[in-house]
């Protein structure tokens, strides 16, 4: 269905705000002095500069986009195929997959045509070894030969080209111990008043020691890091030449909860939790849970201090990212990726095709998204380039972690540009330069491809596929909570 095929748009009315007085005094000290320092970092964040040029020997025409989107639509539904395919079959396979590709692929025009067709003969190169093949192998062919693409979204036959990475922690190491310290002349090691001068080799050492806030105004260090391989230890060694081995365990994540929206009141401070970014009209359930969800994006804006918890959030509809942002500030703001989307919006044959499903709203992309027509074939939402943050008289606290992805991640990214929200948690998945446009399965092998029509760009200090936005405050996924409640006991 075209449900499955894009982005969700969806229409959703904002809930009219409640007129409460703000004032300071529910927020704790130390949060008044600490978003001082968190809105000087969070503004000095620079956009890239919006790259265009890539993108312009792709939009010509609109009529291989369609031929594209036909065939997509046409192989929605899933196919078991069969166990194995002629040689000749999975080079037809291998066509469709590389046209759709350079049709639709929001990231095509980043890598370009060369890189595309050098793996596309290497595909083929491979299968012409075998008078049959089976889908398995050819699934293996494709995803080492599109390995050049960063993408967590992409995916062939439901497995992603690359692996996530795993965050490890020192072992036993709490957020209550204030385990390194940072002076004028560097991070000290609490353990032994050593001075630190390189962690596993490498001097530069804030890409490992990460900041928490402690309840006295303090901010001490604790060692992350992450990796696709098993890690057991790291080496640290000191100014006086001497080395440690530090042991490390993998970060523990928060447990899962069942319920998509949860709602409670933690040390006074209203709480609220959304485990999917649901579609508000798919059901009259969900829709409920978008509209509560919506309502206290209004409500928390009047409140002195609220706390958004997106951990274990993978995404799914970015309207309602878009939405709430845009309830929660009482204006349209962008964050400070650009986003380019590659969709022939306002030509009449892609609204019919749009406005056959009930769950989607053109309207709502040009509305609650930011997006301006480029070309026949581009969209573009830009990011925000302000000199200041934009004003926000409330405090907001965001839970964030491994797990919250893409459309959760849009979220994240927009309330960056605002003042006086804090992130506390782990880095997020970086699911953030593409998207899950479509699903499809091929025709003569039934294999499944997805992959999406949107390109993000982020300034990479910031953000980067698979290793997603850090938060300000470093917190394990299941010591989030118990560590705020502390912070506004």
């Amino acid at each position: 269905t075209m449900r499955k095929l894009w982005v969700c748009l969806c229409c959703v009315l904002c809930l009219s705000a409640c007129t409460a007085k703000v004032k300071d005094e529910k927020v704790p000290q130390v949060l008044q002095e600490y978003k001082k320092y968190v809105n000087a970092a969070h503004a000095q964040i620079i956009p890239n500069p919006i790259q265009t040029d890539a993108f312009s020997p792709y939009a010509n025409s609109s009529e291989a986009y369609y031929r594209a989107m036909d065939y997509v639509i046409a192989h929605g539904a899933k196919t078991n195929g069969e166990e194995s395919v002629t040689q000749q079959e999975a080079l037809q396979d291998v066509e469709d997959v590389f046209f759709t590709l350079k049709a639709l692929y929001g990231k095509y025009p980043i890598y370009g045509d060369a890189r595309f067709q050098e793996a596309k003969q290497m595909v083929d190169k491979q299968i012409k070894k075998y008078a049959k093949i089976k889908k398995t192998v050819l699934g293996e062919v494709l995803r080492k030969q599109l390995s050049f693409i960063e993408d967590v979204h992409f995916q062939i036959d439901f497995e992603p080209l690359h692996e996530s990475y795993t965050m490890y922690c020192e072992q036993g190491v709490h957020y209550q111990k204030k385990a390194y310290v940072k002076k004028k002349d560097g991070y000290y090691d609490q353990s032994n008043q050593k001075r630190i001068v390189r962690i596993h080799k490498d001097a530069d050492l804030a890409a490992y020691l990460k900041p928490v806030l402690h309840k006295d105004g303090s901010i001490s260090y604790q060692l992350f890091y992450r990796s696709r391989k098993n890690i057991t230890h790291l080496s640290m060694r000191y100014a006086d030449g001497s080395e440690r081995k530090v042991a490390m365990e993998k970060v523990e994540q928060m447990k899962r909860s069942e319920d998509i929206l949860t709602e409670k009141i933690v040390q006074g401070i209203p709480y609220l939790h959304i485990t999917k970014m649901i579609y508000p009209r798919a059901s009259d359930t969900y829709a409920q849970y978008a509209e509560t969800f919506l309502a206290r994006a209004a409500q928390f804006s009047q409140k002195p201090l609220a706390i958004l918890d997106l951990r274990g959030n993978p995404g799914g509809n970015a309207m309602l990212s878009y939405a709430w942002s845009h309830s929660y500030a009482k204006q349209r703001i962008s964050g400070y990726g650009t986003r380019i989307l590659r969709l022939p919006l306002h030509e009449e044959k892609f609204k019919q095709l749009m406005d056959e499903e009930t769950d989607q709203s053109l309207a709502s992309l040009l509305e609650d998204g930011n997006y301006q027509k480029h070309d026949n074939l581009l969209y573009i939402e830009e990011p925000y380039m302000g000199k200041k943050l934009i004003e926000n008289k409330s405090m907001l606290l965001v839970l964030q972690d491994e797990t919250s992805a893409s459309a959760s991640e849009m979220l994240i990214d927009e309330l960056h540009t605002m003042e006086n929200v804090i992130f506390i948690g782990m880095p997020s998945a970086g699911a953030i330069s593409g998207s899950a446009m479509s699903t499809f399965y091929l025709d003569k092998s039934g294999l499944q491809i997805m992959f999406g029509n949107l390109y993000g760009d982020f300034p990479e200090a910031y953000a980067s596929e698979y290793e997603g936005i850090s938060p300000d405050i470093w917190v394990q996924g299941k010591d989030v909570l118990k560590y705020v409640k502390e912070l506004l006991n």
